[in-house]
């Protein structure tokens, strides 16, 4: 996976279509990246994701033994598209609060 893209909304995108182990490298990215002031706001955050991807994959490597049905979602294909579609409407509202903070700063 390429970290050339490290956003905690990535992250969280990536999460909550079950890709565990890009999310868990996402947030372990944003982990080394938070040296700055906005950093350390999301740290706490950052460090809950971490927790919760080591607990999904665990739990992914020892499914339960009574669960039998097969896994349902969407096909990969599909749920690539979702992720694109939802990190370009993250980058787009990320430009808009930008031009709005620099908005705000004028007055």
């Amino acid at each position: 996976m390429s970290h050339e893209f490290n956003t905690l909304e990535l992250a969280r995108i990536y999460e909550t279509q079950g890709y565990f182990q890009d999310a868990f490298e996402m947030y372990q990215a944003l982990a080394t990246e938070t040296g700055t002031e906005d950093g350390q706001e999301m740290v706490p955050e950052i460090n809950a994701g971490l927790n919760r991807m080591e607990s999904a994959m665990q739990n992914q490597a020892d499914p339960p033994e009574n669960d039998l049905e097969p896994l349902t979602g969407p096909m990969p294909e599909k749920r690539i598209e979702y992720l694109l579609e939802q990190w370009l409407i993250a980058l787009v509202l990320e430009k808009r609060l930008k031009i709005f903070k620099q908005v705000k700063s004028r007055f």
